[in-house]
């Protein structure tokens, strides 16, 4: 119940803050087809206790899947930018061709293994406006990522699952180039290498100004690949999207 009151209240300061200072307001809603080039998983992955090393992609026939992606982001006096972004991910993978897994404290085998994939990510970031011109935007800053991660494998009554809650630290970024009116090209993201693992989350596309004022047309490539390498679990995978969706400014003064 806390932490509920709690996200309400970040939730309405976050909305009201445009009235309290001069900003614009940003809302993206972003959808498409999410598939994966590979996930490799191994659970558990101590060196005296480990399970199988199988691919998800590979070892299964991955099912092609929609997705979703909200941002909501404050640009505050032309230099401040504050967003809020929930992308949930989910892709199910049917029918293993090996004989055996040992997954999670549970051996599978024979036919009719099939598997689940759930990324789930909620970030809060800022980024300080370096370079802002009629061509060019370079935004730079730091997200917090909270991660609700699972793998499960079902066969029958038979099932077993990794779950990994968690926060991650990134470094954000934001690039804009406008060679014409209206027409911009976007590379935008965030991204961390470290010792145990590693987070992308990078779209590439385009905006384009569309009908109403402020209405804006995005499309491009986005992906999303990393993991880890720790004694739970071993974890790597690199998520493909074909992305469209709409943006829209509001301008308060």
């Amino acid at each position: 119940m806390e932490k509920l009151q709690a996200r309400i209240l970040f939730l309405l300061l976050f909305l009201t803050l445009p009235h309290l200072v001069k900003s614009q307001f940003r809302l993206s809603l972003e959808s498409g087809a999410a598939f994966s080039q590979y996930n490799d998983v191994r659970v558990p992955n101590g060196e005296s206790n480990s399970g199988t090393l199988f691919s998800l992609q590979d070892d299964f026939n991955p099912m092609t899947t929609a997705f979703f992606r909200l941002e909501m982001s404050y640009l505050i006096k032309g230099k401040h930018t504050v967003e809020l972004t929930a992308a949930p991910l989910q892709i199910g993978y049917q029918d293993s061709q090996l004989e055996e897994i040992n997954f999670a404290g549970s051996l599978f085998s024979g036919e009719g293994i099939d598997g689940s994939y759930q990324f789930n990510t909620y970030r809060a970031s800022y980024r300080y406006r370096l370079v802002g011109n009629n061509q060019w935007i370079l935004d730079l800053g730091a997200t917090i990522l909270a991660r609700d991660a699972r793998i499960a494998l079902e066969q029958g009554e038979l099932q077993a699952e990794d779950t990994d809650l968690g926060f991650v630290p990134l470094l954000s970024f934001n690039l804009n180039y406008t060679p014409k009116n209206k027409l911009s090209l976007v590379l935008k993201g965030d991204a961390l290498v470290g010792p145990q693992g590693r987070a992308e989350d990078i779209f590439a596309g385009i905006n384009y100004p569309i009908g109403t004022k402020g209405l804006q047309l995005k499309a491009g490539y986005r992906l999303i690949e990393g993991g880890a390498d720790v004694d739970q679990v071993y974890n790597f995978a690199y998520i493909h999207f074909a992305s469209l969706g709409l943006m829209y400014d509001f301008s308060f003064k």
